[in-house]
């Protein structure tokens, strides 16, 4: 006796469901996706003058480095190229010798600026903390109420 087999159905998977769930795994992960890149960082703390105890007053001469918000450096009355403030500081280290030199940032002058010039100052042989700087002292709200 021969018994009659019944055909089985072979189970599919529906696969255009699946790349179209597929695509949208795909275009989720490229929008989210946020590589991680390494970039040069450097940790700098200003201290505020008002909370300054270190802040003084001189009255003894001193050449002043002026380096005003869009870049112009002078040194004393000349004016000098960017390029060239190495140079000029080692001539004016060698010529005088015992003159201080104070350092006059503008109010507007952005950290980046405030850095070459620190690291003109490196380069030309002058350690950068024996040039202090022309500050202006803020009025305190505190000192007005009392």
């Amino acid at each position: 006796m021969e018994f009659q087999r019944v055909q089985r159905k072979i189970p599919q998977v529906p696969i255009i469901p699946l790349i179209d769930i597929l695509a949208i795994l795909l275009i989720y992960f490229a929008v989210e996706f946020d590589p991680k890149t390494k970039r040069p960082v450097m940790n700098i703390e200003l201290a505020l003058v008002q909370d300054s105890k270190i802040t003084s007053e001189v009255v003894e001469p001193a050449a002043v480095l002026a380096v005003s918000a869009d870049g112009n450096i002078t040194l004393d009355a000349t004016r000098i190229h960017e390029e060239m403030l190495v140079d000029y500081l080692k001539v004016f280290r060698e010529k005088f010798p015992n003159r201080k030199l104070e350092l006059e940032p503008d109010k507007g002058l952005p950290l980046e600026g405030f850095i070459r010039v620190q690291n003109a100052l490196i380069a030309a042989g002058i350690n950068p903390r024996d040039v202090p700087s022309r500050v202006k002292l803020p009025e305190s709200s505190l000192e007005n109420n009392k």
